[in-house]
């Protein structure tokens, strides 16, 4: 099995078991182990996977302090898991005993897990010191939003640390600019609010008075900034060529079709979809991949990215939405209803951004 197909079997066993994992040693055994053994690692075998792993470190107490999990490699540790019991909120966790054996070890990779959650860690900062925030993060219940490929790279087989640390620091401050610039966004800071008030007002000097009269201007300047990007893009994305049918006048065929057909109406989902996605990126980054059953509106031409699924080929036309709402299948008369659901279609879009 692949590793997103194993990852896809654990989320069916946590959300089937999750009122029995009430106590850590539950939530190792039924969801954690699995995940390390999913890496391609033998978690039967103690010279690989060692449970409870302990050692006469310098500020480690061996007696006292343990780590659930040690991968090791020719004897020495290079990943360590803490455990923490289903539920548990990882931003709250303590994290201490990881971080001390991490200090004292070789390992440059630690994870932090409460059987749903996996945090990955590792010295971005600091050589030798774990970083006190996650460079990578997996929700079982949000695979589609998690990094699986960078992820990849901590499995046995393509296991490369400095590959792997070369992807971690990207994955890491990539989430950390994303989240400075939402928070921007939403409340502008002082540093900005000022630094605006500065390009722009006239006065030598600054006043907390000028400052508590910008930041609204800056608050109002933002949101009308991005309707502006918004209505941009959906003029573009309103302007795409039409499709040009050959040699019917109702459909596109492939030339290596094997009977699969990308209808008028599929190329018209496509575009009432890239419409509705403008305002989050260049709609032409989002494209058809039919199949005989139903036909995906992708992003970046990637198949794991699936935002929305059309299924028009049958007598009721009906779209799949990949976002975190239910029901997943809505019913739709014609392509143009799928305006009705763009809040969802934008949310799908954002998970796959993520």
């Amino acid at each position: 099995m692949d590793l997103i197909d194993q990852l896809q079997a654990l989320a069916a066993r946590a959300e089937k078991t999750a009122e029995s994992l009430t106590n850590e040693d539950a939530t190792k055994m039924a969801l954690i182990a699995p995940f390390i053994q999913a890496l391609g690692y033998d978690i039967f075998n103690p010279m690989e996977v060692k449970p409870e792993f302990s050692a006469d470190l310098p500020g480690v107490n061996k007696k006292d302090e343990r780590v659930d999990y040690a991968v090791l490699e020719n004897g020495e540790p290079k990943i360590l898991v803490e455990a923490k019991s289903y539920g548990t909120d990882l931003r709250q966790a303590e994290m201490g005993q990881l971080s001390r054996y991490f200090h004292a070890t070789n390992a440059r990779i630690g994870i932090l897990s409460n059987g749903r959650i996996f945090q990955f860690f590792s010295d971005l900062d600091d050589k030798n010191k774990m970083d006190s925030k996650p460079f990578a993060e997996i929700d079982l219940f949000d695979l589609q939003s998690a990094p699986l490929d960078q992820i990849k790279q901590l499995s046995k087989s393509m296991f490369d640390i400095d590959t792997l640390l070369q992807s971690a620091e990207r994955l890491k401050y990539l989430r950390g600019v994303k989240e400075q610039i939402r928070d921007e966004l939403t409340d502008p800071s002082e540093w900005l609010v000022k630094e605006m008030a500065r390009r722009v007002h006239s006065a030598e000097r600054i006043t907390t008075q000028t400052l508590e009269k910008f930041k609204p201007i800056v608050a109002d300047a933002i949101k009308l900034y991005i309707n502006e990007r918004i209505n941009k893009r959906l003029e573009e994305a309103m302007k795409a060529p039409e499709v040009v049918t050959a040699p019917a006048p109702e459909e596109v065929s492939r030339p290596d079709a094997d009977a699969i057909v990308t209808t008028s109406d599929e190329m018209e989902g496509l575009y009432i979809v890239r419409a509705i996605c403008a305002s989050e990126i260049d709609p032409n980054r989002l494209s058809e991949k039919d199949t005989k059953a139903y036909c995906n509106v992708l992003l970046d031409q990637n198949s794991w990215k699936a935002i929305v699924r059309l299924h028009f080929n049958g007598g009721q036309k009906k779209i799949e939405i990949f976002d975190d709402a239910e029901p997943k299948l809505v019913q739709v008369d014609t392509p143009s209803e799928i305006y009705r659901h763009a809040d969802r279609v934008r949310a799908a879009l954002r998970k796959k951004l993520a």
